[in-house]
Order: structure tokens, then sequence, then C-alpha cells
């Protein structure tokens, strides 16, 4: 496999080098000792650590290793995509995580690489929190990464299959009507009227142990309405199926209220990280193979009919299912359709999930034809992420 050329180094970069890989990282970022690894650096956040070993087995079955072996190494760690990678110079994929910390979840990209003589894995870790302003500098990483290594391995004819790991936690609380959540969310910066007391709501409050029989507001209440009296918006993440089932899923910061297709709500505290893997499980967040449409618009009147579901979603024309077999695959898959609307905006992020398939986004519509593109799963987390924790 012939090396395609490193990117030239920009200036404020600095070449680093193992036995097996060469990459550029940015010059502020300082080596560590790190026992057991060929190399660690450190800068803004990052963490970087390169290991290799020896190794003969082809990328797929190193990689399916990988991602059987991930899950299980941290409890709570979610798998976010999985794509081939080109540049390294040997066969290589990129896999991102998720994982839980004590002190805030943090996100890796693991790039794995085979030589046919070793395997080498370059992971980068940074704070959830931070993932947005790092992208830039951690990618650029990677896009330099160029093995040292005489290359006889092979990429596969085929890829290899992913696992089905459909992630999330689950929202636990007490489950609310509409009236008792409305009547809730008017306490917030009021004091206990006791009036609320013979309202419906009211009484499903006190039943729930939400608020005492005279009034009293528990810790743990007044840790959920404490975000809801500034009176600041919540994302919003509404999603439905092609069967009709909707739901509504809303955070502030600190407070979730998780309302079903029954119209029932559980509400929590959860914290701001997590609310981000929360929506990550409803819009089903996993690894899969993306492979672009070859139509990049479709009629907003199609698409529209598409989006809404129902008995009455159309197929996709002869036409374009021939000319586009992989729109054509995608389209006739079940729809999971989520609109995600963070504070401040007025216009959501729309993606489409396509059961067994993968995703999509819906773009912007222009003289009647509105913008469709197959999305990676890891690039619809970075969504959840911008609109969460900005």
């Amino acid at each position: 496999m012939a090396v395609p050329d490193p990117p030239a180094a920009a200036a404020g970069t600095t070449e680093d080098r193992t036995a097996r890989v060469r990459f550029t990282r940015p010059t502020g970022w300082r080596v560590e000792d790190a026992p057991g690894a060929d190399l660690r650096v450190r800068g803004d956040d990052v963490v970087l650590t390169v290991r290799s070993r020896p190794g003969d087995r082809a990328i797929g079955d190193e990689n399916a290793s990988l991602l059987e072996r991930l899950p299980g190494s941290v409890d709570g760690l979610l798998l976010l995509g999985c794509d081939v990678w080109t540049t390294a110079g040997a066969p290589a994929r990129l896999v991102e995580y998720v994982r839980p910390d004590e002190e805030g979840d943090v996100v890796g990209a693991h790039l794995l690489l085979v030589t046919g003589r070793h395997r080498v894995d370059v992971t980068v870790e940074r704070p959830l929190a931070r993932m947005t302003a790092t992208d830039d500098p951690v990618f650029a990483v990677l896009d330099s990464v160029r093995t040292l290594d005489r290359v006889t391995a092979t990429e596969s004819r085929t890829l290899e299959a992913l696992p089905v790991l459909l992630a999330g936690s689950t929202l636990t609380g007490p489950s609310l009507g509409a009236e008792a959540v409305a009547t809730l969310q008017d306490l917030a910066g009021k004091r206990w009227n006791p009036a609320l007391l013979r309202s419906d709501g009211g009484r499903e409050l006190v039943a729930a142990d939400l608020v005492g029989r005279f009034g009293t507001v528990p810790p743990d209440t007044a840790e959920v309405l404490a975000p809801w009296a500034d009176g600041v918006p919540p994302t919003t993440l509404d999603q439905h199926d092609d069967d009709g089932r909707v739901t509504r899923l809303r955070a502030w910061a600190g407070t979730v209220v998780d309302t079903g297709a029954d119209g029932r709500s559980v509400i929590a505290s959860v914290r701001p990280d997590r609310v981000v893997g929360l929506m990550a499980g409803r819009l089903g967040v996993r690894p899969t193979w993306t492979w672009p449409f070859r139509t990049p618009v479709l009629s907003s009147d199609l698409l529209d009919r598409r989006l809404a579901g129902g008995p009455s979603a159309p197929a996709l024309p002869d036409a374009l299912a021939e000319a586009d077999p992989t729109l054509a695959a995608f389209w006739a898959a079940p729809w999971t359709v989520s609109s995600l609307l963070a504070p401040g905006r007025t216009r959501p992020v729309v993606v489409v999930s396509a059961a067994g398939v993968g995703f999509a986004r819906v773009g912007r519509a222009e003289g009647g034809a509105t913008a469709f593109r197959a999305e990676a799963s890891a690039n619809v987390y970075r969504s959840l992420v911008r609109a969460v924790l900005g």
C-alpha cells in the first residue's frame, strides 16, 4: 500500500515518531512518561496515547475484536461510530466512543491500524464538555498519522459486521400526567399555593411525594425546580415513528422531562453530560457504516410526506431507486424522525434513523427541493453535544 504524503507541518506544530508511526501535533502539547505505551502526549485537555504490538490479523478481525471489547471495558461506555480510515498508509478504522468518568464524561477517538506485522492503536481522549472546542486539533493530528512499517496487510474486500448496540440510560423518576407536570412547573420560584392541593395535578404531586401534604418541597424536588425558576427554554427532542408513536424529551440545566407516547412524563435531575447520553440512546446512536447518497436533494413534497410517516408515506420513485440503491434501502426501512431544537435557535436539526441502515440529515429547502444526506452516527452525536453543552 502506498503511503500518502502527510500534510505539511503547519506553524505551531511538531512531528513525533514512534517505531511504528509518525504524526504532527500542536507544539504546546507535552510528551509524558507512560509505562506500557510507545508514546503519550498531553495538552489543551487532550491526552494522546500510542501503543503497538506484533500482530498479523486483518483489519476487519482486529476491529471486530475492538468493538466487542470496548463496551465491557468501562461500565456505561457508549460506542458512537466506526469509519474506514484511509490516510494512514495502512488498513485502518476510526472508532469513536464516550465513557463515564467521575469528573464528567470523556469522549475518545481510537485509530486502529494494521501493517501485517504489527497492530497500532492511537487513542485520543478529552472531556466531553470540550469535544466541540477540540475536534479540529484532534482530527488534524489523526489526519497526520502515517505508518513507518512496511505494509503487507490489505484492506478487506467486504466490511466487517458491526455490533448492534443500542445505547442509552433509562430515566427513572416519578411518572406524572400533563396537569401534574404543569402544576410542578408553576411552583418554580414561587411559594406553594394551598389551593393547588385541591387540583388533580396537585394531588398527583403529593401522591408521588414530590410535594408534602402541607406544601413542603423536599430537597430532591427543589433540585428539579431550580432550572425552571429562570424561565430558560429547554433543549427539546421530538420524535415520531412510522407507526405514529410520538415522544418528547425536554432538558433544562439539570432537569429532564421525558414524555412518552402515552402522554405521561418522567421527571428527574440529570447532569448535562448524561442528558447527551440519554438523547443519544433515544436517537439510537451506534456504530454504522455510512454510505453517501448519490442524490443530494429530493422533492420537498416527496420528502415531507415520507417524514410524516403513516400509511400514506410514499415509495421512492422507481427512477430514483434505480439510480441510487443506497437511498432506496434507506427509504424502505422503518424511520424514526427526530427534531432537535436548542435554546435560542429557530430551526431544529432534523435527523432520520432508518432501522438497520443508518442516519440521514434533513437540510434546507429551496425552490421546492430539500437537501437530504447520509450522516455518520458520530456526527449525529456531535449535534447533541452542541445542542446540550454548547
